[in-house]
């Protein structure tokens, strides 16, 4: 760990302990109308560290969950835009989303979830659903992580990138910019530009497929609460850069899929790495959905758009004191913006 990285955790830790994250919450709830905080997280791992890209430890996991359920109302998603709707209390209602139907979130997530009775909503790609995958987004952290301590230089496609590399965090960034590169590209280049770098980096230990979710645990989660399901569409690929019938294909087919298969309606959409125009937006409203979640950071309320909903990434979060510390500064912010 950096000084400077160090530095900014004691400031955390500081904040919350002494009191000016609650300081902060109190304030932002002297409202006359409720707010819905989405936060969201990809897969739960048994593992305290190794725990992959987008991982959350499953102990870290539980003391969000438990750290939420002592400090907000906790819903699902819909009850939570219902409530925004009513608008009738000054509730700041959370909710909890995982992406993408890992089957970690079956094993580790889903016990934590039902011991505390914490509602959440799982986004499914449904082609992958009762199959082995690796995103290619975990291959780039494969790579990143394949590097020795230190300086490295990268070549991703034309662009000559460096980075100084220390610690899984700091890898865990340069795996984040290297994304943002590749998601703007056809799914044909991001794929050659990953083979290549795995070829001339002599990447031997690659990492391997992770099993996702089959339909006998989304059911039995379904069926057994309290999990609620939302498509992430059928392949996961960045909406923007496909044709229109390719796009409906995409929602409409995964939406079906769900609703086919737990036998109710799927009312919520979350766009494929955040990405979306307006023309992509139109079309999720067309497919059927009644919301949408993007990662636009920040706090929903009733004037929210349904098809923009906001939302916080905690998984990379490692303590329930810096989650405080980031929910009470957005908190305030939108207070700010509010006020302005």
């Amino acid at each position: 760990m950096g000084i400077k990285t160090g530095l900014k955790n004691i400031a955390k830790d500081l904040f919350y302990y002494s009191g000016m994250s609650g300081v902060l919450l109190r304030l932002s709830l002297s409202r006359r109308y409720p707010r819905l905080l989405v936060l969201t997280y990809h897969r739960v791992s048994r593992a305290s560290n190794g725990c992959g890209y987008l991982g959350v430890p499953v102990g870290v996991f539980e003391r969000h969950v438990r750290f939420l359920r002592d400090h907000f109302k906790v819903v699902s998603l819909q009850d939570g835009l219902e409530r925004l709707d009513k608008g009738k209390d000054k509730e700041m209602y959370t909710t909890i989303n995982l992406d993408d139907g890992y089957m970690d979130n079956y094993l580790y997530a889903y016990p934590v979830l039902k011991k505390y009775n914490v509602p959440a909503t799982i986004f499914l790609a449904t082609d992958f659903i009762g199959e082995e995958h690796i995103f290619w987004w975990d291959k780039v952290f494969s790579i990143v992580s394949s590097f020795a301590p230190g300086p490295i230089k990268i070549e991703v496609g034309s662009e000559n990138l460096s980075f100084d590399l220390d610690g899984i965090p700091k890898r865990k960034q340069v795996s984040d910019y290297i994304n943002s590169i590749l998601v703007t590209k056809e799914d044909a280049i991001v794929s050659s530009l990953i083979e290549g770098m795995e070829e001339k980096y002599l990447i031997s230990n690659k990492t391997g497929p992770a099993a996702m979710l089959g339909w006998r645990h989304i059911n039995e989660m379904a069926n057994n609460g309290p999990i609620s399901f939302g498509a992430h569409t059928r392949t996961h690929r960045n909406l923007s850069l496909l044709k229109d019938d390719e796009v409906l294909d995409e929602l409409a087919g995964s939406k079906k899929e769900i609703e086919k298969r737990i036998g109710r309606e799927v009312k919520g959409f979350s766009y494929p790495f955040g990405v979306y125009d307006e023309r992509v937006k139109r079309l999720v409203m067309e497919a059927g959905f009644k919301y949408a979640r993007s990662t636009i950071k920040g706090l929903n309320q009733r004037d929210t758009d349904r098809f923009l909903l906001r939302s916080i990434g905690a998984g990379s979060i490692p303590k329930e004191s810096f989650l405080a510390a980031r929910i009470s500064v957005n908190s305030f912010k939108e207070q700010g913006c509010e006020g302005a």
